[in-house]
């Protein structure tokens, strides 16, 4: 599985307001491959914080989408991230999110390039 998508998400201060100018970037890092039916592979997501103050990632979700006709999107899982993650001002954290492919997925869907979308909220920690 390959994935080169990258998606900005508001960053969120308590009380639910977004924070205008304030963002951080959720982008692949790296590949994972090898992904079968009934199989897990680990999936490395970096979350950069161009902010002048740190950021507590509390949630970052992952929506997948459908490869090719011949596989559903649904074939394919991301779980959410187990723990939040604090991000340096002005710089990077790498995250590993567990991606799995049902046993139950066609044959078709092995080793596909599955589209990948994240999104995320942080606030101050």
């Amino acid at each position: 599985m390959r994935i080169v998508l990258v998606v900005v998400a508001l960053l969120f201060v308590p009380g639910g307001s977004p924070a205008p100018g304030k963002a951080f970037t959720i982008a692949d890092a790296g590949t994972a491959t090898g992904l079968v039916p009934g199989g897990t592979v680990t999936r490395a997501v970096r979350v950069t914080n161009p902010d002048n103050q740190a950021i507590k990632v509390t949630r970052l979700d992952t929506a997948v989408g459908r490869p090719s006709p011949q596989c559903p999107a649904g074939a394919v899982t991301a779980d959410p991230l187990a723990a939040p993650v604090v991000v340096a001002k002005n710089a990077h954290a790498d995250v590993a999110l567990t991606v799995r492919m049902a046993a139950s997925a066609p044959n078709a869907c092995k080793n596909l390039t599955f589209p990948l979308t994240y999104s995320g909220t942080a606030i101050k920690p």
